[in-house]
């Protein structure tokens, strides 16, 4: 047979063969026409180039180039391979060992062998009968001798094509030489639907069930020259039920079904967890069990789709609740313009030195100490990753890190090792130095931490700092437009809210001067950076006064803030934020009192008299 079957396929241009005998006209993603298996009078006929298949949502018949020529043409599976691959230019290559037929084993079983399938496979001597199951005395491999054995004879119109030789302890050879085919595969020769099993033993169980067209694989889950010879069995069935053991083996082989006859028309059976396969449910729960179990398949999902069930609950809930307003970080001032909510990405930028990793650091502790999110942290500028820490807990704990000028408004040590946990245990911070730094390889990092730790955010700071592959021929703009469709992807896919830090183009010179305050906009490289965000802001400091502005210039929903800007103080020697002309802390009292008893340091008293845990075991703002 055909050694290099997959690479035609591959090879192939779908519209290169339905071209030549339907009238095509170019479409999204392929092109599209009459169908030419029934008559329509709206074209409803179309192939795609991304997966070279074609499909009629009018009739439901699809497939590959394969299967195209040979129902059109009306060809046997290796008559339309030779005249794909005529069409297509390309040489097909030939197994060079002679297909040899085996010499019919025709030995009756013994009535021990069908008393032993019997009592513990559950399998009845009329379908041992039904199956041309027989015996012999064969050589065997893990037995090193001749020994009585089991001959599952694979029948095709039939005729012994090939023959399964099993002895004890799964002590088992096929036929040298012979040709590999489904077992049991007559009994789908003329029927609409099928179902494909993993074992001979299997599709026996499923004939005791009441399921009669039922076929296996030859070589268990290592498959796939028994499914290149039987393709033609398969081609006009409307539907395939898949089902393969219950382990990783299993998983695989389904999958490599459903690619090789198409995910429209695969179902999938699921097994109880505590049996591998069809004739261990036979065994433990009755035929009537398995045939509900097979009855009650479900249609592969298209990956991607969204289910009824699913639709259904989210647009009752937002009925009932409305859309989800965010999580506020808990700064006064800030919070009514901004709330952050999971599968969305915020993207921040600001000249240098305006201080938006050190807001952003203020935004983040907030949404963490109050609200428990945990975060993936890579940030290239903070480094070393304990001076980073640093700059957490002084977040945190409102007093500085270092002695500075004032020793006595220093965080007291045994603060900061309460403090610590926290930081530890909110922050998982990766070393940028030893990951892969492409946008890729942090995704695939971030997923990691997702899965580990159950991060609700990832601060990527900044954008710029990652390594940027660019493919031929690809502009800058459609690179950030791949890069952030890429980053709200994930965020959708993990629920989870990602931060971006960008830095700013080089500013056009205005009279000699450079302008004060820059926009999402002007963000490195592309306006994407802007259109494709779900929320944004800019900050700008005035050094002389200690004044930053923060600009919030995108809020994709309104029911998590507005459009806008708020004012503050920094004081550099506690590195905190507090609203322009106003001494109050920058907490939000009202957030701070609604979250205050939910953190759990009741095993944390006051500190020598400190003030930094009070006795209702939260810790305070300095």
């Amino acid at each position: 047979m055909f050694t290099n079957l997959n690479e035609l396929k591959s090879a192939v241009n779908i519209y290169d063969v339905v071209g030549k005998f339907v009238k095509m006209k170019k479409s999204s993603g392929g092109y599209s026409g009459s169908c030419p298996f029934h008559e329509e009078k709206t074209p409803s006929f179309s192939t795609k180039t991304d997966t070279n298949t074609f499909k009629c949502f009018g009739c439901g018949v699809s497939g590959n180039a394969i299967d195209f020529i040979c129902l059109h043409q009306n060809l046997t599976f290796v008559e339309g391979v030779l005249e794909v691959a005529k069409i297509a230019n390309f040489e097909m290559e030939y197994d060079s060992k002679e297909i040899v037929a085996p010499i019919p084993r025709l030995e009756k079983l013994s009535k021990d062998f069908i008393e032993n399938f019997e009592t513990k496979r559950k399998i009845s001597n009329n379908t041992l009968l039904q199956f041309n199951v027989t015996e012999a005395i064969e050589w065997m491999p893990k037995a090193k001798a001749e020994i009585r054995v089991v001959c599952l004879n694979y029948m095709r119109d039939g005729e012994v094509v090939n023959i399964k030789f099993r002895g004890k302890n799964k002590d088992m050879k096929m036929s040298k030489g012979a040709e590999m085919i489904f077992y049991n595969i007559d009994a789908i020769k003329d029927t609409d639907d099928c179902t494909i099993v993993e074992g001979e033993f299997d599709s026996m169980s499923m004939h005791e069930a009441g399921i009669y067209n039922s076929v296996s694989v030859s070589n268990g889950a290592h498959s796939t020259k028994c499914i290149d010879n039987c393709y033609e069995y398969f081609l006009k069935k409307k539907k395939i039920v898949i089902a393969t053991d219950n382990d990783e083996a299993g998983r695989k082989l389904r999958e490599e079904l459903t690619f090789r006859f198409g995910v429209d028309r695969c179902y999938y059976v699921e097994f109880p967890d505590d049996c591998k396969d069809a004739n261990e449910v036979l065994i433990k729960y009755g035929k009537e069990e398995l045939k509900k179990i097979v009855n009650n398949a479900t249609q592969v999902p298209i990956e991607g789709l969204v289910s009824d069930k699913e639709r259904r609950s989210k647009i009752y809930d937002l009925y009932d609740n409305g859309m989800p307003k965010g999580t506020p970080c808990g700064i006064r001032g800030f919070d009514e313009y901004l709330r952050f909510q999971g599968g969305q990405v915020t993207t921040i930028t600001a000249s240098p030195g305006s201080g938006k990793s050190e807001f952003l650091d203020f935004v983040i502790t907030g949404l963490a100490i109050r609200h428990y999110w945990r975060f993936g942290v890579f940030s290239f500028e903070n480094q070393p990753t304990e001076l980073h820490d640093a700059k957490l807990a002084e977040k945190i704990i409102g007093k500085s890190f270092a002695f500075r000028k004032d020793p006595s408004n220093r965080i007291q040590k045994r603060a900061l090792e309460v403090v610590a946990d926290e930081i530890f245990d909110k922050f998982k911070v990766i070393e940028t130095s030893k990951v892969d730094k492409t946008v890729d390889g942090i995704l695939s990092k971030a997923e990691e931490l997702v899965n580990k730790y159950g991060i609700k955010g990832l601060l990527i700071d900044p954008y710029n700092k990652l390594t940027h592959v660019f493919q031929a021929g690809t502009t800058e703009t459609n690179y950030i437009n791949l890069v952030m469709t890429k980053i709200t992807d994930f965020a959708k896919k993990f629920n989870i809210h990602v931060f971006l830090v960008v830095h700013p183009t080089k500013p056009q010179m205005t009279n000699g001067e450079a302008p004060k305050k820059v926009s999402l906009y002007n963000a490195s490289g592309s306006a994407n950076f802007y259109n494709q965000t779900d929320n944004g802001f800019t900050l700008l400091r005035n050094r002389d006064t200690g004044i930053v502005e923060v600009f919030i210039e995108k809020v994709r929903f309104s029911e998590q803030g507005k459009e806008g800007w708020v004012s503050f103080t920094f004081d550099t020697m506690t590195r905190q934020y507090a609203f322009h002309d106003s001494k109050d802390p920058i907490t939000n009292e009202s957030e701070y009192e609604t979250h205050r008893s939910a953190l759990d340091y009741s095993n944390r008293k006051d500190i020598d008299g400190d003030g930094y845990i009070t006795t209702d075991g939260f810790v305070e703002p300095f």
